[in-house]
């Protein structure tokens, strides 16, 4: 009797750069830096853990995620650490907090909380939220109603 063969998701190294996270402009080098490091310490989980999801959930009975949406966050997730993620279709490859911030968020939606990578992923989701706190769009007010 032969045994299954299984396959343990394979972990991608992250290849996000300092230059890509600076075409968002507002970053300086350090804040860059800084934000690197938090998407290299969670990238390869992220995607391992997306990539055990999937697969799981292709094979079940009756799939309990939307799973055009996670296979959608895998791609894109891809996109944003090689530095070809378009907010846009017409737009030119950029980083965008917000855009990153969304799809982290679709991660963390399918992450256990003990999960051993989840800490790293929840730093990333920090600092990204930091960040984006400063791409309001022009004529919105970022204030909560607790300040006005």
């Amino acid at each position: 009797m032969t045994q299954p063969k299984t396959t343990t998701p394979r972990r991608q190294a992250s290849v996000l750069t300092v230059a890509t996270v600076r075409t968002y402009r507002q970053l300086d080098l350090t804040d860059a830096q800084r934000l690197v490091e938090h998407w290299s310490a969670a990238y390869p989980a992220m995607r391992a853990i997306l990539d055990s999801v999937i697969t799981a959930q292709r094979t079940a009975e009756r799939p309990t995620v939307d799973l055009r949406r996670l296979e959608d966050t895998r791609r894109e997730l891809g996109q944003v650490d090689r530095g070809t993620h378009r907010v846009c279709t017409r737009s030119a490859p950029s980083f965008s907090p917000t855009s990153a911030g969304w799809l982290v968020r679709n991660v963390i939606a399918v992450t256990h909380v003990g999960h051993p990578d989840a800490g790293a992923i929840y730093r990333l989701a920090a600092e990204l939220a930091d960040l984006a706190a400063d791409e309001v769009p022009p004529g919105i007010d970022p204030a909560t109603k607790e300040e006005q």
